[in-house]
């Protein structure tokens, strides 16, 4: 089976996502640098051993891509009124439900689930819509 193309306009748009997305992490990594460096010396001194045959910088890259990695996973700030749309794993992260849930849903055609946009194969899933699926649960406390 072929798959379809990207266009160029989509693959540019992605790849400025990525580097907007990578500019909003990049003072992340540099502060886990310094404080992976602050530590170190605090711990050891000016003379610090070499930690199991790995350099300083290593573990220090080790400890950014693990940052790096959470910060991908977590939710997305709602700051952000650009994102319109969001995909199944964003979506999933928001409701608190797992993506094979929001799946689930899809394919039983579950009436009380979230409502979804197709582009294709793809899903979408609307900000606003889930907002509003989530106020629309929301139960008065007693």
């Amino acid at each position: 089976m072929r798959r379809a193309s990207r266009s160029l306009v989509d693959v540019r748009e992605e790849l400025a996502q990525i580097q907007t997305e990578f500019i909003l992490i990049q003072p992340c990594l540099d502060a886990a640098r310094e404080s992976v460096t602050d530590v170190l010396t605090r711990i050891f001194g000016e003379q610090r051993p070499a930690f199991s045959g790995m350099a300083e910088d290593e573990i220090i890259e080790r400890i950014g891509g693990r940052v790096v990695a959470r910060l991908t996973t977590a939710p997305k700030p709602q700051s952000q009124p650009d994102k319109r749309y969001v995909r199944d794993v964003e979506a999933a992260m928001y409701l608190g439900v797992s993506p094979a849930t929001l799946r689930s849903w899809r394919s039983r055609r579950e009436p009380s689930s979230p409502p979804v946009t197709r582009m294709g194969k793809r899903v979408m899933y609307s900000v606003k819509g889930l907002e509003q699926y989530m106020e629309e649960r929301t139960v008065e406390g007693r």
